[in-house]
């Protein structure tokens, strides 16, 4: 079995895993990740508060943990973006501001009727790049060591890799976590991954901290 395989074989397994899932067990569990995220990655950042700085998101499909770091206040610390398609045959994203007119709602649109992706128009602001602290990564599973199974696509590797100063925090249910992902050359980890039960640290300590003052991973080794 090549890694094609080896991964799309894996996919079925951790989505079953997924579709498996009750409603009501999906919304337990996305309400305990977004606690975790505000425990373990909000409460414990040091930096002005997030004060300017801009956290990625995704809206995500009716298979992911429906997580959502807006706050019906608009009281959070930090600015909300999220990712939109600019070049589908590129497979190029950017990071559009949410709308903060309304608690919690933003333009959206579909890419398509058979993709169903949810993003900003192209109307929203794109953020500034200098200003992204963290992203928000989806993924249909994740192992301990920020390993990342994608939906093959390649979209996240390429704007992972283009904000290399960003803190990449994948979010996952418990379920989706494996021992063991193929990789290829061009796969992008993740340093932490955020789960409906645990937080998993990838990378250093160091770095991390480096994070938590700063809102910035200055000495990433790719």
């Amino acid at each position: 079995m090549n890694n094609q395989q080896f991964k799309n074989s894996l996919r079925k397994q951790l989505q079953k895993k997924i579709t498996d899932l009750t409603f009501f067990e999906m919304i337990a569990k996305s309400g305990n990740l977004i606690e975790i995220f505000k425990s373990q990655i909000i409460d414990s950042a040091e930096f002005t508060s997030f004060q300017g700085k801009t956290i990625v998101s995704f809206h995500p499909f009716e298979v992911e943990p429906q997580i959502n770091i807006e706050s019906e206040k608009m009281d959070e610390p930090y600015q909300v973006s999220y990712v939109r398609i600019v070049d589908w045959d590129a497979k190029v994203m950017i990071a559009a501001e949410a709308r903060r007119d309304q608690p919690g709602q933003w333009e959206e649109f579909q890419v398509s009727e058979k993709n169903k992706i949810h993003q900003p128009t192209p109307f929203q602001p794109v953020c500034n790049p200098d200003q992204i602290a963290a992203i928000l990564v989806p993924g249909m599973g994740f192992s301990a060591l920020g390993d990342r199974l994608g939906r093959g696509a390649g979209f996240y590797d390429r704007f992972l890799r283009n904000h290399p100063e960003a803190l990449r925090i994948g979010i996952a249910f418990e379920e989706q976590m494996t021992e063991k992902i193929p990789l290829d050359p061009w796969d992008e980890k993740v340093d932490v991954i955020l789960t409906d039960q645990n937080l998993y640290q990838v990378i250093s300590t160091k770095l991390l901290g480096e994070w938590r003052s700063q809102g910035k991973i200055k000495n990433r080794i790719s």
